[in-house]
């Protein structure tokens, strides 16, 4: 396992890249954007010491959906490979664990905001259907929902 210390404002991987591996935050903290450097930039998470991030790479080898960079100088982050995750199982199964627990919480956190958009969805519809203007608590509520879904699309 390769461990790399990195400058404030250092891409780490950009979305669209394909990868391999994933990484795990030794110190100082480390943002994921979409649309990292346009005019639609978007801070989706933060990660800070002992997390992971970019695991969809290492399990699934498809293109990153997002893009990762240090948010403070001398960040060190520890690059994992498929070796070494197998590796994990063996010598240290506490830290499979731990990934396995991040990215339960992550599915757990979107699992909710999405019955919770469906939920506005639905009563958006249901108030369409009686009639009724728009409520703009509901258009408010649905705007909040797609910010925070596009936080966990890209968190993953």
């Amino acid at each position: 396992m390769e461990t790399k210390t990195l400058q404030n404002n250092q891409v780490i991987f950009e979305q669209g890249a394909y990868a391999d591996t994933m990484y795990e935050v030794n110190s100082g903290t480390v943002g994921v954007y979409a649309g990292y450097g346009t005019q639609d930039e978007h801070l989706l998470a933060t990660f800070g010491s002992g997390e992971f991030f970019g695991e969809m790479g290492l399990v699934e080898c498809y293109p990153r959906s997002a893009t990762a960079v240090s948010l403070a100088p001398n960040t060190v982050v520890a690059e994992i490979t498929s070796d070494d995750f197998a590796s994990f199982y063996r010598d240290q199964p506490d830290k499979v664990l731990r990934v396995m627990r991040q990215l339960s919480a992550r599915l757990r956190e979107t699992n909710r905001r999405y019955e919770e958009a469906c939920r506005t969805v639905y009563d958006a519809i249901e108030a369409e259907k009686a009639g009724q203007r728009r409520n703009k608590s509901i258009v408010s509520r649905l705007s909040s929902m797609l910010r925070h879904l596009r936080q966990s699309n890209a968190n993953s």
